[in-house]
């Protein structure tokens, strides 16, 4: 037997000073200096490191107290030497240790180890002999009068006596006591027993988070009532607390979920407070509870841990996920900050912008309600700079103005207005003015320098060019108002790509005839008001990807075939925004949530958000070297926002980003893996309904795909291969989960393309009804028929219920019940053998059962464990099937099966070396490498459910002997 163990678990431990920063990852704690990763414990511990502290001799030596729930180790480190950390006292208490401190001001090293139920630790360490080991004494063992819960603690104080305990309990209270005058001596637990000086109602639940700064006269409490209290501290700390030391000031709501932790920080002079939560937000709050930033932090994950150095301003955070973040906060916290600045009025009262763009990186050209045009240079930003008038503009109603690089179009009743800004001289000038259409003109877009695409409202299109507006042709795209053209891009030459006012999506090509002609019109992809932006994701000479994007929270990928002119759905994303206006990078999204304007990134998250008053007002951006510049109109006036787009912090560590996977439990794993394509993909899917496509590369893998089908967890998936003539060889991803959901998605390794064939609700029962619960659906097994295209799907929900469905892939959207069965528990897992015409199913009482592939036939059923079978396997060695179990009771069952007539030979439990659950195993047959017959070493794995902990114990076995 050989052994093998993997970490990967939640960051519990973030602590920064002397520009250095302390981590701890599950149970291995790091110590980052210089760009630099130094790894601090050097065995393994089973328990994770959740709190620390430093007590510094000099800049370069001191100790180090780590603490992982009732286990607590003393390092000795010099940062000159080679071994910088060196480990000299282990030590275990009786309850979980909440807080340590160093007691500086007493002779020697004394520490106190602060436990959850009120109890105080005060050791000394002591090393006469010189040796690397030494010896911890107990000076003496404190406790509270009051014994309750604790979940957070702060110490203060660097002597014993004027020690000062607040703490938070489960019933939302602040607890205060100091080891100063106890009230007796118990005798049987030879403790002190002292009183709680100070008992304070502060939330309604758990007080997760303490700090405080007496300086500043700042106390600050978090809790899962969502909510960060302040308070005001009128104390010194060698004075007694009494009713009058601590007064409540307000309460401040910003998260949406419990705030886990909350740091008063300090920076130039100012108190800020900064606070992360479980819905993985931090948000940065006023010595006075003004909130000036809110942003997603950690991908999604819970915020576990802050930690801030006031030098650079940058503030570091730790999650569920293993990853330690840096953001900048300078530009927040500088009493100069940047915010929206409000350019000059008009200067007249009747007249106001009501239109406005960037006409380049620094000049912005409006239109007034007085239907006057207007241009403004943002070169220096100067309270001198003026609104200019544009004196050759034809003066008229105007429904439209268009920017693009130096043009600027505008539009009205009939009437087109094409202008030429030139930007060396600032001089603008006049390049057409006349009448195109019969009604009113409703949308003007830019293809391209010299080709423009006009709609008015009764949907008629003319596709024009040069700067003489020469019609190259036209169309009319419905014979319904309000059908204008929403959005459009050139995909080729001939090739056009537009969105309309009633909801459609077009392929419109430009051929021979003077006439744009309609190859395939898409219904509906974004509802009734159609796409707003569509972007070229890439083409090549069969395909054009492209992404759509309209005023809801979902992207949309369509495949536009070159040859056959169709348009198909490929794939959806969920993104943070009600509204999306503008995709200046693949990364980069830009639209809003209410009446904020977001920016948002794929890979950062939400970077901008400010209130500018909703998205139907009129803005624009630009983006040059990754500074975006915003303009919009609030309140009859212009206002100017600029923002670094990334966030550059500062500091001397690097951002640790262990996992950008799935941020809740990751229930299947499956790997793509084919002899034509050097590329291996793992295909994930779990709690957070997000199927993730990941590219392996060395000895890591990259994201590279995401499925946002299901609408909630993935429970288990299955991928086949499919060989077409047409397509090559593709995969096919059958997946289920929660709300009774089957979905179907198509996976091509070339390129790693996605597609969304069609999504089902399962709760068809034999008599043809609907089930009345949407039962979650638990596992898949799925076998491709012998005629091509056609899949009997086996479904198994958690009512019980096995459903045999049939599917074809030339029709997706059917999906057709064959025969239903009712084994009365929860399935687990299940998997069909064809040649045995065997279909295995375990389930959560610890039956495995056997039925035919008709399911019309039990062949046979056995109770193997006392629990849930999480996991199974199996493996034919030529005459018998061999079956290996693994659940709940911690057990491992090898039992033999007779394939002739399926009489079971032998179930014997391997001996347990496990001490939790089994989720996951595998068989793999050695009889190549083995002189004897038989066959199997055994990978299992046993944790708690993969990506929650991802503690992982991997145990192999040799099995020679199938009597």
């Amino acid at each position: 037997m050989c052994e093998k163990q993997i970490l990967f678990t939640d960051a519990l431990l973030l602590n920064i000073s002397n520009n250095s920063l302390f981590t701890a990852i599950g149970s291995q704690a790091f110590f980052l200096i210089n760009s630099s990763v130094i790894r601090v414990t050097n065995k393994m511990h089973y328990k994770k490191i959740h709190g620390s502290v430093c007590n510094p001799k000099c800049e370069l030596t001191g100790l180090l107290l780590l603490y992982a729930e009732n286990e607590f180790s003393l390092y000795k480190y010099d940062l000159s030497q080679k071994d910088i950390f060196i480990l000299i006292y282990e030590g275990e208490t009786k309850d979980w240790i909440n807080a340590a401190i160093f007691l500086k001001n007493e002779e020697g090293c004394q520490f106190a180890l602060h436990m959850a139920h009120s109890s105080l630790l005060r050791l000394q360490y002591d090393n006469t002999s010189n040796l690397q080991f030494g010896e911890c004494s107990i000076l003496e063992l404190a406790r509270c009068t009051d014994y309750s819960m604790l979940y957070s603690t702060s110490l203060y104080g660097n002597s014993y006596t004027k020690l000062i305990i607040i703490s938070g309990n489960g019933f939302g209270e602040i607890l205060i006591w100091q080891p100063h005058s106890p009230l007796n001596f118990n005798i049987s637990t030879r403790s002190f027993i002292y009183p709680l000086l100070m008992r304070l109602k502060a939330h309604n639940g758990v007080v997760f988070s303490i700090d405080f700064n007496l300086a500043a006269q700042l106390l600050v409490t978090t809790s899962d009532d969502r909510s960060l209290k302040f308070w005001k501290l009128v104390t010194n700390p060698g004075i007694k607390f009494d009713a009058s030391s601590i007064k409540p000031s307000f309460s401040c709501f910003g998260h949406t979920a419990r705030v886990i932790c909350a740091i008063i920080a300090e920076y130039e002079g100012q108190v800020f407070v900064i606070s992360g939560g479980e819905d993985s937000n931090i948000c940065v709050w006023s010595q006075t509870g003004e909130m000036l930033l809110k942003r997603r932090q950690q991908f999604g994950a819970p915020v576990w841990r802050l930690a801030f150095d006031n030098v650079s301003a940058s503030l570091y955070s730790t999650g569920s996920t293993g990853n330690i973040y840096a953001y900048n906060l300078k530009s927040i916290l500088s009493p100069n900050q940047a915010h929206s600045e409000q350019l000059m009025h008009m200067g007249l009262s009747n007249e106001y912008l009501v239109k406005i763009k960037y006409l380049t990186n620094s000049t912005i050209i409006a239109l007034s309600n007085k239907n006057h045009l207007f241009y403004m240079r943002l070169m220096n930003l100067q309270k001198s700079q003026i609104w200019e008038p544009v004196s050759i503009f034809p003066s008229y109603k105007c429904t439209v103005l268009a920017v693009c690089d130096g043009l600027i179009a505008t539009c009205g009743y009939k009437r087109i207005t094409l202008l030429n800004y030139n930007v060396d001289t600032g001089y603008i000038e006049l390049i057409y003015d006349g009448i195109k259409f019969e009604g009113l003109i409703q949308s003007f877009h830019f293809l391209s320098k010299d080709l423009y695409l006009i709609s008015d409202e009764y949907g008629n299109c003319h596709l024009l060019k040069g700067n003489n507006m020469e019609v190259d042709s036209s169309i009319n795209i419905s014979t319904c108002r309000k059908s204008w053209i929403t959005s459009a891009i050139l995909v080729n030459s001939n090739c056009l790509l537009m969105s309309c006012r009633n909801g459609k999506v077009m392929i419109v090509t430009r051929e021979s005839s003077p006439q744009l002609q309609i190859k395939h019109v898409l219904k509906d992809l974004h509802g009734n008001m159609g796409s707003i932006v569509l972007k070229l994701l890439r083409i090549d000479d069969k395909f054009a990807y492209i992404i759509s994007a309209a005023h809801e929270s979902t992207l949309k990928v369509i495949c536009l075939s070159l040859t056959e002119y169709r348009l198909t759905i490929l794939q959806r994303q969920t993104v943070p925004l009600t509204w999306i206006e503008a995709i200046p990078t693949l990364d980069v999204l830009i639209g809003f949530n209410d009446n904020h304007l977001v920016v948002w990134s794929h890979e950062n998250g939400v970077i901008l958000q400010f209130q500018c008053g909703g998205g139907h007002r009129c803005w624009d951006y630009k983006l040059n070297n990754e500074v975006l510049d915003i303009i919009y109109m609030k309140q009859k006036h212009v206002f100017h926002h600029r923002e670094q787009l990334y966030n550059k912090w500062s500091g001397a560590f690097c951002q640790i980003l262990r996992n950008k996977w799935h941020i809740r439990s990751c229930n299947i794993i499956q790997i793509v893996e084919q002899e034509n394509y050097s590329q291996t993909y793992i295909v994930s899917a779990g709690d957070d309904n997000i199927i993730k496509i990941s590219r392996i590369t060395g000895q890591s893998f990259h994201l590279c795909a995401e499925l946002h089908t299901h609408i909630s967890s993935v429970r288990h998936l299955v991928i086949c291969p499919v060989n077409s003539e047409n397509d090559g060889i593709y995969w096919l991803i059958f997946s289920v989960g929660g709300r009774a959901q089957l979905c179907i998605n198509k996976f091509d390794p070339n390129g790693a393309v996605l597609s969304e064939l069609c999504s089902h609700t399962v709760r068809l029962n034999s008599d043809g009804n609907n089930a009345s619960l949407d039962a979650r659906l638990m596992t898949i097994s799925v076998l491709q028929n012998s005629k091509w295209g056609k899949f009997s799907l086996y479904v198994a929900s958690s009512d019980g219920k096995i459903r045999l469905l049939q599917w074809e892939l030339e029709n997706p959207l059917q999906l057709f019940l064959d025969y239903v069965i009712d084994i009365k528990r929860c399935p687990i897992q299940m998997q069909t053998l064809n040649n045995h015409n065997l279909l295995l199913i375990t389930t959560t009482n610890g039956m495995l059962y056997g039925f035919d592939r008709r399911l019309r036939l039990k062949r046979f059923e056995q109770q193997l464990h006392v629990a849930s079978i999480n996991a199974f396997e199996t493996l034919y060695d030529g005459s018998h099937l061999h079956i290996l179990t693994g659940g709940d009771d911690e057990a491992i069952k090898h039992t033999i099966i007779e394939t002739t007539n399926l009489s079971i030979l032998k179930s014997a439990e391997i001996s347990p070396i496990h001490n939790a659950q089994i989720t996951a195993m595998s068989l793999h047959s050695l009889q190549d490498a083995c002189q004897k017959t038989e066959f199997t070493p055994v990978l299992a794995l046993h944790a708690y459910p993969i990506s929650k902990e991802f503690l992982i114990q991997i145990s192999v076995y040799l099995f020679t002997d199938v009597d």
